[in-house]
């Protein structure tokens, strides 16, 4: 079946939409989900060949993918398991929302070959999830996560800084609660995108200025708790990183399917249009080739990505998969945001809460 790939699937339905959200998604239209299904399974069936694709990783996001019914869920797993192997699959993860996950969807997922639930908490602090728009309160949240530890999944968390009215107090009383049930935590500081409804009260500078004593305080405390930073936005203990994430660091092939989501295949990137309507359109025609914007990097390109993909977690870069233009920019720029050695560079816990700095520097090589 050749190399083991990893297989991402956008789901792009929500019940509401957060005031800060930038990702194609769309509220309100459930009435859409069986026929992005048939669609998803006409992409799915043009990585079929001769065989089944092996997968090492699976990860279901969105959107919202805990707004499936059940019935629903059994058809996206029949297109998945018609298409793809699943007999060396290592994780296989699924996003939710405190507001829709259910016992019966963590039941099907835990008989369905997943092992580990990423769960869009934000913040545990109620003010905090008006501002941003979410559709659950603290308890609701709290609720969820005990309905996940009841369970064999793996639980992870996604946690937003830099909140308007946030205070360093109730970023540590989020974390600290977070981590007495989650073994993942993902810690992501509010970036406002113009078209969202945040971005006309506040600046993104000021929420910039004020992150970074929320992120400083996550990099302090949660290695105190055995959470160690294995990524920019990512915490977790050894041997509980999340495996698809790390394919992307690493620049592995990844296929995306479903409006939005971007494909990296043999040194290509495959977008699909962020429309479902014209994602619609591509399905009838059996998404013809010529239709998908292809862009195919160049041994350059691919060396300078994948620099700044792999600074970006703990173990850094081999040296000697680094152009020399990358070395040179790297001594050029304060020791003390690198961990060097002969064989490897990393960034420092102050390189990574500079890191956009350093990956300007990088980029346009």
């Amino acid at each position: 079946m050749g190399e083991l790939k990893s297989l991402y699937i956008h789901v792009p339905f929500c019940q509401g939409k957060c005031h800060y959200c930038s990702f194609y998604s769309l509220a309100g239209h459930e009435d859409y989900i069986d026929s992005w299904l048939d669609a998803l399974d006409i992409e799915a069936a043009r990585y079929y060949r001769d065989s089944k694709i092996a997968l090492r990783t699976l990860y279901v996001g969105g959107g919202t993918p805990s707004v499936l019914s059940l019935t629903q869920w059994q058809k996206l797993i029949h297109i998945i398991t018609k298409y793809f192997s699943l007999d060396e699959l290592q994780e296989a993860t699924s996003e939710a929302n405190p507001n829709s996950l259910t016992h019966d969807l963590i039941k099907f997922l835990e008989a369905n070959y997943f092992t580990r639930l990423s769960l869009g908490v934000q913040s545990l602090n109620d003010s905090e999830l008006r501002t941003l728009g979410r559709l659950h309160d603290s308890r609701l949240a709290l609720n969820a996560m005990e309905l996940v530890r009841a369970s064999r999944l793996t639980l992870s968390c996604d946690l937003i800084f830099a909140v308007p009215g946030q205070t360093l107090r109730t970023w540590a009383d989020s974390l600290k609660k977070v981590i007495e049930v989650a073994e993942h935590v993902s810690t992501y500081q509010l970036t406002l995108e113009p078209e969202t409804p945040l971005a006309s009260k506040y600046d993104n500078e000021d929420l910039n200025e004020s992150g970074y004593k929320f992120y400083r305080y996550a990099q302090y405390y949660l290695p105190l708790k055995n959470f160690t930073q294995y990524e920019i936005s990512n915490f977790a203990p050894e041997k509980k990183e999340c495996l698809h994430n790390l394919a992307y660091w690493s620049h592995d092939e990844v296929i995306a399917l479903g409006p939005s989501a971007v494909s990296y295949i043999n040194n290509e990137r495959i977008k699909n249009p962020s429309s479902l309507q014209e994602y619609f359109y591509l399905a009838k025609n059996n998404f013809p080739d010529e239709l998908l914007p292809h862009e195919r990097l160049t041994p350059h390109e691919r060396a300078i990505e994948l620099a700044i993909l792999k600074l970006r977690t703990k173990w850094g870069i081999n040296r000697s998969d680094l152009l020399p233009e990358v070395e040179r920019i790297i001594s050029q720029l304060p020791e003390d945001l690198f961990i060097i050695t002969p064989e490897r560079i990393a960034l420092s816990k102050r390189g990574m809460r500079l890191g956009n700095s350093i990956w300007s520097e990088i980029i346009d090589l």
